[in-house]
C-alpha cells in the first residue's frame, strides 16, 4: 500500500497544483506590529490546536496535487516558545487516503497587524480584528517510509474578544454569498528525498469557505451544497465527515 501511495505522489507534481487566488473580501491592514512585545500579547496556539472537546474537534481541511485530492491535518500540540514569542512548536498528524503520518515542527509569526473589514458585518462582532502572517516547517517522522517535509507560509485572521482569541464567522454556510469569515490558511510545498518533484498543498481551518478560490468549478447546485462530479470521484463526496482519525487506537483490554 505504501508503494501505491508513493506512486500517487509521483503523479501529483506534474501540473495544476493547488494555488490560492485573491480573496473576495480581503481585510484592510492598518499598522504592522511585529515587535516581540506585541507578539507576546497574543498567544495564537488555541487558533491552531485541535479542540479537546469531541463535539468541536475539527481537522484542518485542504487539497493536494493536480487532482486536488482531499487532505486533512491536525495540530495536536501547540506550544509557544518560552524565549521567542514568534515561534510555536507543534506536533500533529496528516492524512491523505491511507497515508497517515505524524509530524513535528515550528510555526513562526513574522508580522502581526490590526485589520478592518470595511462594510463587512464582521466589524460589529468583535472589538478588534488582527492578521498574523509567517512561515512554517513541518517534518514527518523519519521512521516512516516516504516521509517528507512541509514548508510554506500562512495567514491567520482572528478577533480579540472578551472571551479570548477566536475566529469570527462570516456567512452561515459555505455555499451562500458573503464574506468567508476569519480563519487560518496554510500554503505549502511537500518535499521528500524519495520524491523527485515537490507537491503543492493548501489547507485551512475553514477550507470549505475558501474552496471556490482554490479549486475551479468545485461546487454546483442552487438549493444546497453540491460537488462537481470529477472532484467527488477523488474523495470529496465525504468532505463532511468529522471522524477523529488522528486519535490513537486503544489497545486490547486484558
Amino acid at each position: 500500500m505504501k508503494f501505491l501511495v508513493l506512486l500517487f505522489l509521483l503523479g501529483t507534481a506534474t501540473a495544476g497544483n493547488p494555488s490560492t487566488r485573491p480573496a473576495r473580501t480581503a481585510p484592510r491592514s492598518s499598522s504592522v506590529a511585529s515587535a516581540p512585545a506585541v507578539l507576546r500579547k497574543f498567544n495564537l496556539a488555541p487558533l491552531w490546536l485541535v479542540s479537546a472537546k469531541p463535539a468541536e474537534a475539527q481537522t484542518m481541511l485542504g487539497c493536494m496535487g493536480p487532482q486536488y485530492r482531499p487532505f486533512d491535518l491536525v495540530y495536536e500540540k501547540v506550544m509557544r516558545d518560552s524565549k521567542n514569542p514568534a515561534v510555536y512548536h507543534v506536533q500533529g498528524k496528516s492524512r491523505e487516503r491511507e497515508r497517515l503520518l505524524p509530524f513535528s515542527g515550528t510555526i513562526t509569526v513574522v508580522a502581526l497587524k490590526k485589520v478592518t473589514y470595511g462594510n463587512s458585518a464582521l466589524a460589529s462582532k468583535a472589538p478588534a480584528h488582527y492578521q498574523a502572517t509567517g512561515r512554517f516547517r513541518l517534518t514527518e517522522s523519519a521512521q516512516q517510509e516516504g516521509a517528507g517535509t512541509f514548508t510554506g507560509t500562512f495567514t491567520t485572521t482572528f478577533s480579540h474578544t472578551p472571551e479570548g482569541l477566536s475566529y469570527m464567522p462570516g456567512r452561515p454556510y459555505w455555499w451562500t454569498e458573503g464574506p468567508a469569515g476569519e480563519g487560518s490558511t496554510f500554503t505549502s510545498t511537500w518535499t521528500s528525498a524519495m520524491h523527485p518533484q515537490p507537491v503543492k498543498l493548501v489547507w485551512a481551518s475553514n477550507f470549505m469557505n475558501i474552496v471556490d478560490s482554490v479549486i475551479s468549478g468545485f461546487s454546483v447546485g442552487e438549493r444546497g451544497p453540491g460537488i462537481t462530479r470529477k472532484y467527488a470521484r477523488v474523495g470529496w463526496s465525504r468532505y463532511w465527515e468529522n471522524d477523529e482519525w488522528w486519535v490513537e487506537a486503544e489497545g486490547p483490554v486484558l
